[in-house]
C-alpha cells in the first residue's frame, strides 16, 4: 500500500458541450489560469463557444477542495460536469508525468469535427454506464461496434470484435464512417465509444441526424469503463489492452487495463503496446517500438534519425539550432501522425536487432568509439597520444561547426588497421582539411614521407602545414584541387598503396574514374571514399524517398551505382561512420 505524498496526482478528465457566450471565453481563460494554478493543478484544457474540455491532474491534497470549487463555481460551464477519474498517480505506478504545466486554450471547437456545417447537439443516442455497456456487448443481436478513436488508439487497446475508423485526425472520421456505414439498415445497433466520451458525443450526434435510430455511447469512455472493471474484481474486462491518452504517458504501463499485448513494433514486428516519440527532435515521430529497438536505435525510429540525433546532441546550443533550420526540411513527412505509416507490414518485419552488420547496431556514443580505440590491435600509446595533441591544437583553433566534418578518433584507428593489413607504404589523401585523417594514416606507414594530402582551402591548407612543420612531421601537403593533384600524380608516374578520398563529393565519381584510368592505386591496394551514405540520405534516394533538396545524397547514389557496375574493380559499400565505399583494382 502506497503513501500519498505531496508529489501525489490525481488524474481528472472533464467536459460539457454546452453554449458559452465568446465574450465570457477570455475572461474565463485569465481566471481558470490564475485560480487553478494557485490549486496547483496541471494539465490542458480547451474552451469554446461549444462548451469545456479538460485532462488535468489535481494535487491529491486538493482534490476534494477543486470539484468542490468547480460546483460552486458562478459560470455555468462548470455545473453538472461528469468526471472521469483516471486514478491517482504516484512514483510507484507511473513513470511519466502527465503534465509539466497548465494551459487554458481557447478554441473554435472542443473535438475539431471538420463539418462545415454545426451538429444538433441536443440529440447523441442513448448514453450506457459501464455496466450497461459490458451487458450490451453480450447481446447476441446483431450491432456494429464502432471505435471513434485515432487508428494508432485503437492499435494497442479496444473493446472485443470493435471496429476502428481508419483515420489519423478525429476531422477524418464522418467521411470515413459514411464509407463504413453505406449499407449499414437505419435501425442497426452503433455502439461508440472513445477515450473518455467527447468525440463519440459527436459521433452519435451525426448519426441520428444521418436517421440511425438505435445509436448508443459509452459514457465517460475507456476512462470510466476502466474504473467499472478496476472496483468490479470478478468481471473480466471486455476492453484488451492498453488505453492511450494525449499526454506524456501516451501508452505506458500506467494506462494498461489488461496485460493483452497487441501492437506491433514498427521497426521489428515484434509484440509491444508502448508508443514513444522519435528521440531525433527534428523528427519526433510517434512511434510504438519495442524496449530491444528503443536501445538499439538510442530511441530514435530510424538509423536515419539515431544519425542525425547523435550529430545534434554533439552540437552547441547556438550550432544546433541553425543545424535544424537547415536539415528540418528533411524531416516534413516524418512528423506526427506520419511516423505511423512507417510501420512495417506484419508479414515483413525488419529484425535491425537480429544480425546487423552495421556499427550502428551500438548506439553512437563517446564511449563507443572510446572503446574502439581502447581495444584496438596496434597498441601504439606514442601514436595516439600524437593524433591527440593535434586533435587539441585544432579544437583551439577551430570552430565546432568545422571539426565536426573531421573522421572520429576510433574511424582514425581503424584506418590505420587497414593500412597494416594490406602493408600500405604509401597513401594519397584527397581532402586533408587541417590534416588529422592525414597524421594518422602517416603514423601507421614505415615512412611519413610516402603520404600526398592536398586540400582547396588555403586557410586550413596553410595552419596544417605550420602545424606539421612545428610538430617535425614530413607530410607531403599541397593546396591543390583533388582532379588536379591525381592528374599531376599520374604524370609523374606515381602509384599508392592506398586513396582516400574525403573532399568534393559531388565530383566522387570524377574523382573515381581518374584514379582507375591511371592506375594512381597498385594493384592489392584499396581506394576507399568517405560519407557515402550520407546521414541515410543515399538509401532513402535508392529507395524513391529523397528529398530534391538533396543534391549531394543524389549524387553519392549516382556514385555507389557507378562503382557497383564497374567491371575494372570489385568494391563493397560498408555502413561504418557516414559510410565507406572501397573498391580495389581488378588484376587483368
Amino acid at each position: 500500500m502506497s503513501i500519498a505524498t505531496s508529489h501525489d496526482q490525481q488524474y481528472l478528465s472533464f467536459y460539457k458541450y454546452t453554449i458559452v457566450d465568446p465574450m465570457d471565453l477570455p475572461r474565463l481563460r485569465k481566471s481558470m489560469l490564475q485560480e487553478w494554478r494557485a490549486m496547483g493543478v496541471l494539465g490542458r484544457v480547451y474552451i469554446a463557444e461549444e462548451g469545456i474540455n479538460a485532462q488535468i491532474t489535481v494535487p491529491v491534497s486538493q482534490h476534494t477542495a477543486f470539484r468542490a470549487y468547480l460546483r460552486n463555481h458562478p459560470h455555468p460551464v462548470f455545473h453538472d460536469v461528469f468526471f472521469n477519474s483516471g486514478g491517482e498517480l504516484t512514483d510507484d505506478n507511473n513513470d511519466r508525468q502527465p503534465f509539466h504545466t497548465l494551459h487554458v486554450r481557447v478554441r473554435p471547437h472542443l473535438a475539431n469535427d471538420g463539418l462545415t456545417t454545426p451538429l444538433d447537439m441536443s440529440n447523441r443516442g442513448q448514453e450506457l454506464s459501464p455496466s450497461e455497456w459490458h451487458d450490451a456487448l453480450d447481446d447476441p443481436r446483431p450491432k456494429r461496434v464502432l471505435d471513434c478513436r485515432n487508428y494508432y488508439e485503437h492499435d494497442i487497446g479496444r473493446f472485443d470484435h470493435a471496429e476502428r475508423i481508419m483515420v489519423e485526425t478525429f476531422k477524418d472520421t464522418f467521411d470515413t464512417l459514411d464509407a463504413m456505414l453505406h449499407d449499414t439498415p437505419k435501425d442497426t445497433t452503433c455502439m461508440i465509444y472513445c477515450t473518455g466520451g467527447i468525440r463519440c458525443e459527436k459521433v452519435g450526434a451525426y448519426l441520428t441526424q444521418k436517421g440511425y435510430t438505435d445509436v448508443k455511447r459509452l459514457e465517460g469512455g475507456i476512462v470510466h469503463y476502466a474504473q467499472y472493471i478496476k472496483q468490479a474484481a470478478t468481471i473480466t474486462s471486455k476492453f484488451k489492452g492498453r488505453n492511450f491518452v494525449f499526454d506524456q504517458r501516451l501508452s505506458n504501463s500506467n494506462t494498461a487495463i489488461t496485460d493483452d499485448v497487441l501492437a506491433h513494433c514498427y521497426t521489428c514486428g515484434d509484440p509491444t503496446n508502448s508508443h514513444t516519440n522519435c528521440s531525433n527532435t527534428l523528427c519526433h515521430s510517434l512511434m510504438l517500438q519495442c524496449p530491444s529497438c528503443a536501445t538499439l536505435l538510442d530511441g530514435a525510429c530510424s538509423i536515419q534519425c539515431q544519425n542525425m540525433k547523435y550529430v545534434m546532441d554533439k552540437q552547441p546550443r547556438d550550432v544546433r539550432r541553425k543545424f535544424a533550420k537547415q536539415y528540418s526540411y528533411q524531416f516534413q513527412t516524418h512528423l506526427v501522425p506520419n511516423g505511423r505509416l512507417r510501420r512495417p507490414g506484419p508479414s515483413t518485419p525488419r529484425r535491425l536487432h537480429g544480425r546487423s552488420f552495421s556499427t550502428y547496431a551500438v548506439a553512437p556514443s563517446d564511449d563507443l568509439n572510446a572503446f574502439v580505440v581502447d581495444h584496438a590491435a596496434s597498441g601504439d600509446k606514442q601514436m595516439l597520444e600524437k593524433l591527440r595533441e593535434l586533435r587539441a591544437a585544432i579544437d583551439s583553433d577551430w570552430p565546432v561547426a568545422s571539426t565536426a566534418k573531421m573522421i572520429p578518433e576510433a574511424q582514425a584507428v581503424y584506418m590505420q588497421f587497414m593500412l597494416r593489413s594490406i602493408g600500405a607504404a604509401s597513401v594519397l589523401e584527397i581532402g586533408s582539411f587541417v590534416g588529422y585523417s592525414a597524421l594518422a594514416m602517416a603514423l601507421a606507414l614505415p615512412d611519413p614521407r610516402q603520404l600526398v594530402t592536398c586540400d582547396i582551402d588555403p586557410l586550413a591548407h596553410a595552419w596544417a602545414a605550420k602545424y606539421f612543420d612545428s610538430a617535425n612531421i614530413p607530410i607531403d601537403l599541397r593546396l591543390q584541387d583533388g582532379l588536379q593533384a591525381v592528374e599531376s600524380l599520374a604524370a609523374d608516374k606515381r602509384q599508392f598503396d592506398f586513396v582516400f578520398v574525403d573532399g568534393n563529393k559531388a565530383s566522387y565519381a570524377t574523382l573515381y574514374d581518374a584514379i582507375v584510368r591511371h592506375k594512381l592505386v597498385a594493384p592489392r591496394g584499396l581506394v576507399v571514399f568517405d560519407n557515402t551514405l550520407f546521414r541515410g540520405q543515399v538509401v532513402l534516394h535508392a529507395n524513391g524517398r529523397g528529398h530534391v533538396k538533396e543534391k549531394i545524397a543524389a549524387k553519392l547514389l549516382a556514385f555507389n551505382q557507378h562503382v557497383a557496375q564497374d567491371p575494372r574493380t570489385q568494391s563493397v559499400v560498408v555502413p561504418l561512420w557516414d559510410g565507406l565505399t572501397i573498391a580495389q583494382l581488378v588484376e587483368n
